[in-house]
């Protein structure tokens, strides 16, 4: 969740790719031939057509549709420290609305014991969770429940273990009526963003341990399961996804472009630089979230797992219109993949609701409830300036460009063939794996305060993965060190075919010491790069 209270990690090195085995693509080694189809450089707004997720969990899905979260309320330290405690008619305004969930996130932690039995506090089930589960319920909602803001297991997931299954039977085993607790109605979500020590490899055992534990006793109940790195699409293709088990919905947030969402928030380091930060649902703007949701609408639609994306929201820092603007396009475009969704969240920093002043934030609310689809429209793209790189189709070998494996045991080989770019990545460190250890640089670029630019390039692979780009700058101060500003990324999702990729930034200063990056260090396999071109965005 993001709460004004948590730190959250900037993650460009979120990866979109789809997890390998699944995808049952051979990751050859021989290069594939160069495709002479003609490409269009913008493909149709609408999801491309693959077999949708059929099946229990997919038509329970549909009736999660849309949704809110009830977030700083029992997820916070204590009951109101965040500023928010749930009231009945908050419920039933979300109802009337024309939502049909809530997400109620809960920090158990802070109410279970730390040494065994790791006893939950019966006054907390009592006068809290009970309560607004049976509000949600009596109000003709889905309600979500979860494990959130548990800090103790991200700092040392095996120390903790024991007392995440105790605490998960604890709460399995209060909610198993499946007459009182409909098995239609109230979802388990196994736990929110794992990060930290709790690595994607640490997280895909203890899920497959938790859903045990649970399906004990909810053998029929629906399960969420999210990705480790903070929950976000780029854990994604190292989620082991439990298979065999037909009531098991995928769950990802989505909180793109960070810079914008997330401007001058208090917990993200450095994101006051991005106050001001605009969304205005240009062309690029909406083609690069359409690119950077494919891979999870692919995935879902491969492996018949349906998806629902359970955060994402606009900070209030950012202007109103272009909260409620990027809110439209993101809502309706989850819709268009078959996603369900639950926004971020009723009544705080992000909310639909303000508490003091009783009265919704029309704007977002209508926003999220609409039904017209005109928002996806792409429109027509702007047009550009000069090219700002040297040598952008390699057909001056690597003139331009510097390149490399930083740290070992990464390693990879770098090679221009015909004026493609092959980068073959050999060797990563597969428990805790960096994508800026290899990368692809070009750098001395002046870029001016306030311009927009326009990263396009082509790029395709030996089997699906993904990698992160950027434009960037590189700021050295005396006695401070030097400083990696992002002005604009994103993850990168390529398969065998040939596709041209848009990456938009804004920069915050006036600086000679621009670059774009490539990184590559996240996952082993082959990636090609072809016509990669920087330019201004005119007015």
């Amino acid at each position: 969740m993001m709460t004004r209270r948590k730190r959250h990690v900037r993650a460009y090195a979120s990866v979109f790719l789809l997890i390998l085995v699944l995808f049952s693509l051979p990751a050859c080694r021989h290069r594939p031939p160069k495709d002479e189809r003609t490409y269009p450089d913008t493909p149709p707004w609408n999801a491309p057509l693959l077999n949708k997720p059929s099946g229990p969990a997919a038509e329970f899905n549909k009736k999660l549709g849309r949704g809110i979260n009830l977030g700083n309320a029992l997820e916070a330290p204590s009951i109101g420290e965040w500023g928010v405690v749930l009231e009945a008619e908050y419920f039933r305004m979300i109802k009337e609305k024309g939502f049909s969930s809530v997400r109620i996130p809960i920090r158990w932690s802070a109410y279970a014991e730390k040494d065994p039995l790791y006893t939950i506090r019966q006054e907390f089930f009592e006068d809290h969770v009970d309560w607004a589960i049976e509000e949600a319920l009596n109000n003709g909602l889905c309600a979500i429940i979860n494990f959130h803001h548990y800090e103790e297991i991200f700092e040392d997931p095996y120390g903790e273990w024991d007392r995440f299954l105790a605490m998960w039977k604890q709460v399995a085993e209060r909610y198993q009526d499946e007459e009182k607790y409909p098995v239609d109605r109230l979802v388990f979500e196994i736990l929110n963003e794992p990060h930290g020590e709790l690595t994607a490899k640490i997280w895909n055992e203890l899920l497959k341990d938790a859903l045990e534990v649970i399906r004990e006793t909810n053998p029929n109940r629906m399960v969420m399961i999210g990705t480790a790195e903070w929950g976000g699409i780029g854990g994604l293709s190292k989620l082991e996804f439990p298979k065999d088990d037909e009531n098991l919905i995928l769950t990802v947030h989505f909180y793109s472009p960070f810079e914008f969402t997330h401007q001058n928030a208090s917990w993200v380091s450095g994101s006051g630089a991005w106050k001001g930060t605009r969304w205005t649902g240009s062309f690029f703007e909406k083609r690069m979230l359409i690119d950077e949701l494919y891979p999870v609408y692919y995935y879902s639609c491969t492996n018949n797992i349906p998806v629902n994306i359970g955060e994402f929201g606009a900070f209030e820092e950012a202007n109103m219109g272009d909260r409620a603007h990027w809110t439209e396009f993101c809502s309706r475009l989850f819709e268009e993949y078959g996603f369900s969704w639950n926004y971020w969240e009723f009544c705080s920093g992000f909310g639909i609701y303000e508490p003091k002043g009783k009265k919704f934030r029309d704007e977002l609310v209508n926003a999220l409830i609409s039904d017209s689809t005109d928002v996806l429209r792409l429109g027509e793209p702007p047009a550009t300036g000069k090219e700002m790189l040297t040598n952008g189709d390699f057909s001056a070998g690597y003139d331009g460009w510097s390149y490399g494996a930083w740290e070992s045991p990464y390693r990879a080989n770098f090679e221009v063939v015909n004026n493609e770019l092959v980068v073959d990545v050999i060797t990563i460190d597969v428990d805790n794996p960096r994508g800026w250890t290899i990368q692809l640089l070009q750098g001395d670029i002046k870029l001016e305060k306030g311009r927009e630019y326009l990263l396009s390039f082509e790029a395709w692979s030996d089997h699906p993965r993904s990698f992160s780009a950027g434009i960037e700058a590189v700021i050295t101060q005396p006695g401070k060190g030097t400083e990696y500003l992002s002005y604009g990324g994103a993850s990168i999702f390529v398969t065998p075919e040939k596709r041209r990729f848009y990456i938009l930034g804004k920069a915050a200063e006036d600086v000679g010491t621009g670059r774009i990056s490539f990184s590559f260090g996240s996952e082993l396999g082959r990636v090609y790069l072809d016509n990669i071109s920087l330019k201004g965005v005119l007015d």
